[in-house]
C-alpha cells in the first residue's frame, strides 16, 4: 500500500466514521471530517496566511516607492530592476517566497484526497433538501459561490482596483464547478470556504492588535 493509497483510506475511513459509527450521516460527517482536517492543518494554513498577510501589508505600504522607480526607469528595466531588488532586500521581500510555497503545497494532498474521496460518494443519499449528494444541486452550488466570494471579501488587503474580480471571477467558476461535480464535494467546498474566511478574519484580527501594540512593524 503506497502513501497515497493509505492517506484516501484514511480520510475515506474519517468520513465513514462519522457518518456510521458516530451517526452524523454522510452530509454531517463531510463538513465534519473537512473541519477536522482544516484544524490538523492549522499550524501549517496559518504560518503560510501570516506571512502573506505580512507581505500584502508591506506590499502597500511600498506602492508609492515602487510606482516611483517604474516611472523613473521605464526605459532603463536592468537598472529598474537592480533598484526593485534592492528596495525588496531593504524591506525583508523576496519575489519569490519560498517558505509559503513549500507550505502551500504541503497542503495540497488535503485537497486532493478530499476530491478523489468524495467525487463518488453518496448515491441516493439524502441531505437537507438535497435529493441525492451524489448528484450536484442547483441551490448548494450557489451557496458555495457565496462562500466563496464571502472568504474573498472577509480580506482587506486586496487591492481596490482589482477586488471586484477577484471576488467574482473565482466566486463563478466555484458555482460552475459544484454544478459539475456531487453536491457531497460542494459541502466540502463550502464547510472548507467557512473555515478560511473565519481563519482570516481572525488572523488580520490579531495582525491589526499586533501593530497597534507595536510588537509587529511593517
Amino acid at each position: 500500500m503506497n502513501l497515497w493509497t493509505f492517506w484516501l483510506d484514511t480520510i475515506q475511513g474519517l468520513v465513514n466514521t462519522l457518518s456510521s459509527d458516530v451517526g452524523l450521516g454522510l452530509g454531517l460527517a463531510v463538513i465534519a471530517a473537512t473541519l477536522f482536517l482544516r484544524v490538523l492543518l492549522l499550524p501549517i494554513s496559518w504560518s503560510v496566511a501570516y506571512r502573506g498577510c505580512i507581505r500584502q501589508k508591506k506590499m502597500m505600504k511600498l506602492q508609492p516607492e515602487l510606482q516611483h522607480l517604474k516611472d523613473k526607469y521605464s526605459t532603463k528595466p536592468d537598472v529598474y530592476m537592480r533598484q526593485l531588488t534592492e528596495l525588496y532586500r531593504k524591506h525583508g521581500l523576496s519575489f519569490v517566497d519560498g517558505k509559503s510555497l513549500l507550505s502551500g503545497l504541503a497542503q495540497t494532498p488535503l485537497l486532493l484526497g478530499m476530491f478523489q474521496v468524495l467525487r463518488n460518494v453518496g448515491d441516493g443519499v439524502r441531505f437537507l433538501w438535497i435529493p441525492n449528494l451524489l448528484r450536484p444541486d442547483t441551490l448548494l452550488a450557489l451557496i458555495a459561490g457565496a462562500t466563496t466570494a464571502l472568504m474573498i471579501v472577509v480580506n482587506p488587503d486586496i487591492p481596490e482596483p482589482m477586488r471586484l474580480l477577484a471576488i467574482v471571477i473565482p466566486s463563478v467558476i466555484a458555482i460552475v464547478m459544484a454544478l459539475k461535480f456531487c453536491s457531497a464535494l460542494s459541502l466540502y467546498w463550502i464547510a472548507s470556504n467557512c473555515f478560511s474566511a473565519v481563519q482570516t478574519m481572525a488572523l488580520h484580527f490579531v495582525v491589526a492588535r499586533r501593530l497597534r501594540a507595536g510588537t509587529l512593524k511593517i
